[in-house]
């Protein structure tokens, strides 16, 4: 099956203000608008879509993420097989929507489409994404859902940490061959351990994603004063992180870079 993480949702009450920030400093450009305010933009692979709050995502943030799938049909045989609970469910479809969109177990909307998310040819350039985080509990059976049912792959980072005791306070990564998915552990088992690895952004649920970028020295004195911090030397990947004018995380590499697929790193 053939199917990559290729859209993200953010939930602003200003999105003008955050499509502004994402052209300017990410060389991002805008795709289109919905009549309500809704701004989508692209790095030229991803569909990133700045989402007024609605009766459906009312809390400010990262919101969601999105799947493009070559074969609905076959997503749903794999959801019968592997979750046979989950509840796919047909959303608008438009610029700023996939046409379907199921929960994972812990709950995480997953955006479908197989229209690439109204997204043009891909284009190889850079800024890009290649980085998707989220902070949920049930770390091994969110991972064996996004490798059973889309067919990601858990990297040699994923099976090194998970062999560090003890196994539950590490991250699990799967890759679709282009992003890096991290499933980090939740506040309360760090908690539970006394543990708070420096730097970690304590939101659960989606909880942030990275740029790939070239010239990172130049590229990080243009980012507005007081936005950015460096990451630990121990974290496998990037190097810093930015937020943008809501507080939303992004993590900048060129060097490190993200284990986007078995043993496969994308590096600028």
């Amino acid at each position: 099956m053939d199917a990559r993480l290729r859209y993200l949702a953010v939930v602003s009450e200003r999105p003008e203000t955050l499509a502004q920030f994402y052209t300017t400093y990410f060389a991002m450009r805008e795709i289109g608008r919905t009549e309500r305010g809704d701004v989508a933009l692209t790095d030229g692979f991803y569909n990133l879509s700045l989402l007024k709050p609605s009766r459906t995502d009312q809390e400010p943030g990262f919101s969601h993420f999105g799947v493009e799938v070559d074969d609905l049909g076959e997503v749903e045989a794999r959801l019968r097989d592997f979750a046979p609970n989950a509840d796919l469910r047909q959303e608008e479809g438009d610029l700023v929507h996939g046409e379907y969109r199921v929960r994972d177990p812990n709950g995480i909307v997953v955006s479908l489409s197989a229209r690439q998310f109204h997204m043009p040819a891909a284009e190889d350039r850079l800024p890009s994404i290649h980085h998707v985080a989220m902070m949920v509990p049930k770390n091994d059976e969110v991972l064996d859902f996004y490798v059973n049912v889309f067919g990601f792959r858990e990297t040699s980072t994923s099976k090194r940490l998970r062999s560090t005791p003890p196994p539950s306070l590490y991250a699990r990564f799967a890759g679709d061959g282009c992003t890096a998915l991290a499933i980090l552990p939740t506040p309360e088992l760090l908690t539970q351990y006394n543990y708070e690895p420096e730097g970690t952004l304590m939101k659960p649920g989606p909880n942030h994603f990275g740029f790939l970028v070239t010239d990172i020295e130049n590229f990080l004195k243009r980012l507005p004063e007081g936005c950015l911090s460096e990451r630990p030397d121990n974290r496998p990947m990037t190097e810093y992180r930015a937020a943008d004018p809501d507080g939303n995380a992004i993590d900048i590499s060129q060097h490190k870079g993200y284990e986007v697929d078995v043993d496969r790193w994308a590096t600028a």
